[in-house]
C-alpha cells in the first residue's frame, strides 16, 4: 500500500513562451557561498582579523531541516546520490542557469540568501553590518554581474536600523538591487518604531522589503512561537505563519504604511492559508477598537491590498484541489500573490505544477504581473 504523499512528481517541461514581454518572475531564489572564506576579500582589515581570531560567528537554527539538505534531486541533470552533499546547486551559477532559469524560461529571478540572515542576532552590530556589506558586494560581483536575469534582494542586519539604512543607501541605487531582505525572527514585530529607519530607507530608494524565514528561535530573536520552542522542524515550518501574522499585523496597526506610504512588503515562504482569515479578523476588530489606533485610517485589508504581497511557496495542496481556487479568491491572489520557487530547496515549487487548475489570466498575474508591478520591472 502506497503511503499518502509518496507518489513522486515529474514536472513537465514548459511549453512555448507566452506572447508577452515578461512572462515569468521568480521572487525567491537562493544562492550560497561554497566557502565562507570567499567573503574575506570583501571585508575590511579589522573584520578579517576578527574572523581569523573568532570565526564567522553565524549561529545555526538548531532545527534539523532535511537529509543532506536535500533538494528536488530528480530535476537535477547528472545527479549522483553517492557523491551528493547538498548545496552544490546553490553554489553553482551554471546549475541555476541550466536547471532553473533556462528550464522554465524565467525572465528575472531575485537572489535572496540565508547565509547572512542570522547576522541580525550577532551581538556586535558593527561586525554584523560588515558581514552583510561583504555578502552584498560578493553577490553583486560573483552572481549578478555574471547573469542579466538575476536581481538582488540585499542583506542587512536589523540589530542596528541606522547602520542598515546606511547600507540600503550605499547600494540601493544599483540597477540590479530590487529589494531588502530581513528575517522573520526578530526581537520585536516589524511595525515597531525602532525599525522606522529601515522602512524609511526602503521607501527612499524604492526597494521592496522582503521578510523571509531566518533567525527564528536563535539567540536574541527569541522563541519562534508564542508558547516556546518546538521540538521538530515540521513544527517550526508551521511557526513561520505565526511570525508572518505578527509582522503583518504590526506593520498595519502601528501605522508603518501611514508613515511610509511608499513602503511595500513581501512575506515569503510563510504559506498563504492564514491571509484571508487574518484580514477578516483585523477588519472586524479594527471597527471596534480603532480608538486605540487613530492613525490606522483604512480597513486593515485595504493596507494589505495596497502594500503587502505574499509568496507562493510553499503552495497549499488542499484536497480537493478546487479548494485552492477558493483560497486564492479569498486572499485576492490576482493582486497579492507573487511566484516564488525557493530554488533549490527540497520543497521548491516549479511554475508548471505549483498552480494546478487555475485560469490562465490568474496564473499570469501570479507568475509575472504582480511581481512586475511590485518590483518595478
Amino acid at each position: 500500500m502506497q503511503l499518502p504523499g509518496s507518489t513522486p512528481v515529474t514536472a513537465p517541461e514548459p511549453g512555448s513562451r507566452p506572447d508577452c514581454d515578461v512572462s515569468l518572475i521568480d521572487c525567491d531564489v537562493h544562492h550560497w557561498l561554497r566557502n565562507l572564506d570567499d567573503l574575506l576579500p570583501y571585508l575590511s582589515t579589522a573584520a578579517q582579523r576578527q574572523v581569523r581570531q573568532q570565526g564567522f560567528l553565524f549561529p545555526g537554527s538548531g532545527y534539523f531541516n532535511a537529509p543532506r539538505q536535500a533538494v528536488r534531486t530528480y530535476l537535477a541533470d547528472g545527479f549522483n546520490l553517492e557523491n551528493y552533499t547538498g548545496h552544490e546547486q546553490g553554489w553553482d551559477l551554471g546549475r541555476l542557469q541550466k536547471e532553473h532559469l533556462d528550464r522554465w524560461h524565467i525572465d528575472y529571478a531575485v537572489l535572496n540568501s540565508g547565509v547572512v540572515y542570522t547576522a541580525s542576532v550577532i551581538p556586535d552590530c558593527d561586525y554584523a553590518a560588515a558581514m552583510c556589506t561583504a555578502f552584498n558586494d560578493w553577490s553583486l560581483e560573483q552572481w549578478i554581474a555574471q547573469e542579466p536575469r538575476l536581481k538582488l534582494a540585499m542583506s542587512i542586519s536589523t540589530s542596528d536600523p541606522k547602520l542598515a539604512a546606511a547600507e540600503i543607501d550605499r547600494i540601493g541605487e544599483h540597477p540590479d538591487v530590487v529589494a531588502v531582505v530581513v528575517p522573520t525572527g526578530a526581537r520585536r514585530p516589524y511595525g515597531n518604531r525602532i525599525y522606522d529607519p529601515i522602512w524609511e530607507a526602503c521607501e527612499r530608494r524604492a526597494l521592496v522589503a522582503f521578510v523571509h524565514p531566518g533567525c527564528e528561535g536563535v539567540g536574541m530573536a527569541g522563541s519562534p512561537t508564542g508558547v516556546g520552542y518546538p521540538t521538530y522542524y515540521l513544527e517550526t515550518r508551521l511557526a513561520r505563519s505565526q511570525m508572518a501574522m505578527a509582522h503583518f499585523t504590526s506593520l498595519i496597526v502601528e501605522g508603518s504604511f501611514e508613515k511610509f506610504p511608499g513602503l511595500r512588503v513581501a512575506l515569503l515562504e510563510v504559506d498563504q492559508y492564514w491571509v484571508a482569515g487574518l484580514c477578516w479578523k483585523l477588519d472586524a476588530d479594527w471597527k471596534s477598537l480603532r480608538d486605540q489606533t487613530p492613525w490606522v485610517k483604512e480597513l486593515p485589508s485595504e493596507y494589505f491590498r495596497k502594500h503587502i504581497r505574499i509568496g507562493s511557496q510553499p503552495m497549499m495542496e488542499p484536497e480537493p484541489p478546487s479548494h485552492l481556487q477558493r483560497l486564492l479568491e479569498a486572499m485576492k491572489a490576482d493582486d497579492t500573490l507573487i511566484y516564488c520557487s525557493d530554488w533549490p530547496h527540497f520543497d521548491w515549487n516549479d511554475p508548471v505544477t505549483a498552480l494546478p487548475g487555475i485560469s490562465q489570466p490568474l496564473k499570469q498575474r501570479i507568475l509575472s504581473e504582480n511581481a512586475r508591478e511590485l518590483l518595478g520591472f
